[in-house]
């Protein structure tokens, strides 16, 4: 066996990992999750685990590795999220593949040998949510892994597409986040007598969310308790409980810190990898140059429009056409930088 044969292994597991639509199983049967669902996530990962069992005996002859594939993993390879979420740009070599592959095995082991530890009452979103968790765990450990084979061997990337597209959606559901707080939440505070008011906002803005096109894209857990926050929602305004201020301003900061909670979304890891890439490139070539423009290009304001739901300060000045100085720019984003943990040899070659 040899690299492109690894290579692919690789791509075999990401496409059965694909194939398994773990949203087809949110209104069927509950039994259809235990007989259907499960098996098919487990014997993926078991694949996976296998597959990157077979690239670290490749590229390190004298790994051994114990009966339940766990293990400690190496010092520079300790963030599962930071290390293996994302396609991984700079660095290659033997020792970069290894930390990879064995760190995909002892997470994925562990995501399997969850699955057998799930109680009978748990509730079928929790399901859904843990077994789409291990799904997208076992598709990018793959990607930043055969990126990192490439890298050595000189080989092209199959897997950059599915990267791009999942960088893709994750932006699309980021900016969907940002215009419902946008929208439902607003700047002005509730009261006893507009609560009825921002109450069906929020009925509207949750629908407007339901009906766009990357809902099904959503987190399985998220879509939940937005649709169960939709439907307390309507039961309170078709009982015509403006009477009833105090249930109503508990919904009211429920919806409020439900969207606090989208904030999250941020810390995907491709969303990090590539805030941190456009705003290093923006900041240099707005604040580190002798020649700074007076007004921000438009190539540059096309760059920054892809980090709206980031920040909320960078959000208004993306919102606000007329906000072009280029010095209108300088505080959030050096804010953000400090935010995204860039430091000065990052910035000089981003």
């Amino acid at each position: 066996m040899g690299a492109r044969d690894l290579q692919q292994s690789i791509l075999r597991v990401v496409a059965c990992a694909r194939a398994i639509d773990v949203r087809h199983y949110e209104w069927r049967e509950r039994s259809s999750l235990q007989h259907e669902l499960l098996p098919a996530i487990t014997e993926a990962l078991s694949d996976a685990i296998n597959v990157f069992t077979q690239v670290l005996e490749y590229y390190n002859p004298t790994f051994e590795h114990n009966n339940n594939s766990r293990g400690v993993p190496n010092a520079a390879c300790t963030d599962f999220a930071e290390d293996i979420e994302p396609v991984i740009e700079g660095g290659d070599g033997i020792q970069r593949i290894t930390d990879l592959a064995f760190m995909a095995r002892w997470e994925l082991a562990g995501e399997r040998e969850g699955f057998g530890s799930i109680r009978s009452t748990k509730e079928t979103w929790g399901i859904i949510s843990v077994c789409g968790r291990a799904c997208s765990r076992l598709i990018t450990s793959a990607m930043a892994i055969e990126n990192a084979i490439c890298a050595y061997e000189g080989l092209t990337s199959t897997l950059l597409h599915v990267y791009h597209s999942e960088l893709d959606r994750s932006l699309r559901v980021r900016r969907a986040y940002a215009l419902f707080r946008q929208t439902v939440v607003g700047t002005v505070s509730s009261t006893p007598e507009n609560v009825p008011d921002k109450l069906r906002g929020g009925v509207i803005g949750i629908a407007q969310l339901l009906g766009s096109d990357i809902y099904r894209d959503l987190r399985s857990s998220d879509r939940m308790r937005i649709e169960s926050l939709q439907s307390q929602l309507i039961e309170w305004l078709d009982a015509n409980r403006e009477g009833d201020p105090l249930t109503g301003i508990r919904l009211w900061q429920e919806i409020k810190n439900f969207s606090e909670l989208f904030l999250e979304v941020n810390q995907r890891a491709d969303l990090r990898e590539h805030d941190q890439a456009v705003v290093a490139v923006v900041y240099n070539k707005l604040f580190r140059t002798d020649n700074a423009p007076d007004v921000l290009p438009p190539d540059l304001e096309l760059r920054l429009q892809s980090l709206f739901g980031r920040d909320e300060e960078l959000d208004r000045l993306i919102a606000n056409q007329g906000s072009h100085r280029t010095e209108d720019w300088r505080r959030p984003l050096e804010m953000l930088l400090e935010s995204l943990d860039l430091n000065r040899p990052e910035m000089d070659g981003p």
